[in-house]
């Protein structure tokens, strides 16, 4: 039987209960047991789907966890290196990170965070809605705090730090936050709306409903990212009649 098997069933991980979760942690015990050690290389894509059934899209999450988690670092055409034993506190200046990635690694952790935290009883109004409702534009940081919010919510310390090095990292590199800045002005009213799903589903402590509300979030935001990138080649166009020497 596939090790992977008895997980399908399983309750949570520690970094969640979906199946990029569940993978990423698999790996991830191996690498703290030993049996892959820095300088390694990860089985093949081909050889993980073999043994874990799991699709393409979970085994790109579960890698993307694992290489946000300081483990790992992927190598283009070549496959993922073991670089660290210990999941690190934080993603060091000299480490490139995609915006696409770095959005779809929040994903692939808040979901299951938020549908946790929803599930347990709150002492007391919950801050969330305030820090949602507070004037201001519609900005990386401003996203930023109320992710970190919903993390905090899960009550627990190992999610909570690592979805908040993601949009620590997100807000204070300008290669990520200048463009998502850019992206969340020209959608703000649509992903706003978005982000009040997610807080009214959390209110009602409706752990399917928060899920659902951070994915379509995250596809809101990836949505605004394409839709930008899409427009900026049509904005450096030239005018065709400019270029053709103008009206005859």
């Amino acid at each position: 039987m596939s090790p992977f098997a008895s997980l399908r069933t399983a309750e949570a991980t520690p970094l969640g209960r979906r199946a990029p979760h569940r993978l990423a942690y698999e790996l991830m015990g191996r690498i703290r047991s030993g049996a892959l050690r820095p300088g390694d290389w990860l089985p093949t894509d081909r050889e993980l789907l073999r043994e874990f059934p799991v699709s393409r899209t979970a085994l790109r999450e579960a890698l993307i966890i694992l290489e946000c988690l300081g483990l790992t670092e992927s190598h283009h055409g070549v496959g993922c290196r073991v670089v660290g034993r210990a999941p690190r506190t934080s993603l060091g200046r000299d480490v490139s990170v995609d915006l696409v990635a770095l959005l779809e690694a929040c994903r692939a952790f808040e979901i299951e965070a938020v549908g946790l935290a929803a599930s347990l009883d709150g002492d007391g109004p919950s801050p969330i809605p305030a820090i949602l409702g507070a004037a201001g534009p519609m900005t990386t940081k401003a996203c930023r705090r109320l992710h970190v919010a919903l993390a905090r919510a899960t009550g627990n310390i190992i999610i909570a730090a690592s979805i908040q090095n993601l949009w620590d990292l997100a807000a204070t590199r300008p290669a990520l936050h200048v463009p998502l800045d850019a992206a969340l002005a020209h959608a703000g009213r649509r992903v706003h709306g978005l982000q009040n799903q997610v807080v009214d589903a959390f209110a009602r402590r409706s752990p399917p409903a928060a899920r659902q509300a951070v994915d379509a979030l995250f596809g809101g935001y990836l949505a605004a990212v394409s839709e930008l990138d899409d427009q900026e080649p049509r904005d450096r166009a030239p005018d065709r009649r400019s270029a053709a020497g103008g009206d005859r």
